[in-house]
């Protein structure tokens, strides 16, 4: 028998042994079904945040979202830092780009009534021609939200680039 014959035929054996080993099913050892999630206990009363209106009975909404670009960062590194006024949250930050055409972008800014949250996430967008400059890049940036009724308990902002989400901060009022 030649050596192509015998390599094809054990090729052949190993993806047959092979195949019950990596398809979908209810197997042991942890195997399960994919379709089944494990959300955890359900939250408790004592778990949930809770918030009160303001004196006029209002809870904090979003009223005006804006977003603007303050320019390459002097030193490398990721930072955001929020600020609040009588209506307005104030995100400022630097995120960082995997090549001079990545610019910072607002992908969304979120407000969780029931946690008494804003989420805000920036993320890094393509802009420009075909030709970058191969090199990582920290991009400033200003977000502000407006609000009505108040404004959040907390502010989580994180950054989405570079194949990833990171919370950069978490901060409570």
């Amino acid at each position: 028998m030649d050596r192509r014959t015998v390599l094809s035929l054990a090729a052949g054996v190993g993806a047959a042994a092979l195949a019950g080993c990596t398809g979908r099913g209810g197997g042991t050892n942890g195997g399960g079904d994919d379709d089944e999630t494990d959300e955890g206990p359900e939250p408790t009363a004592t778990e949930t945040a809770t918030e009160t209106p303001n004196e006029e009975g209002e809870f904090p909404r979003i009223t005006d979202r804006s977003f603007e670009r303050t320019g390459d960062a002097a030193e490398p590194g990721e930072s955001a830092t929020v600020s609040f006024g009588t209506d307005l949250v104030t995100v400022t930050g630097v995120i960082r780009g995997n090549n001079g055409c990545m610019q910072a972008s607002l992908k969304a800014a979120e407000y969780d009534r029931d946690a008494n949250e804003l989420r805000v996430r920036v993320e890094t967008v393509r802009e420009g021609g075909d030709t970058c400059t191969q090199q990582i890049v920290y991009r400033g940036y200003e977000a502000a939200v407006e609000f009505a009724g108040g404004h959040p308990g907390s502010v989580v902002v994180e950054h989405e680039s570079m194949g990833e989400v990171r919370t950069v901060t978490d901060v409570t009022q």
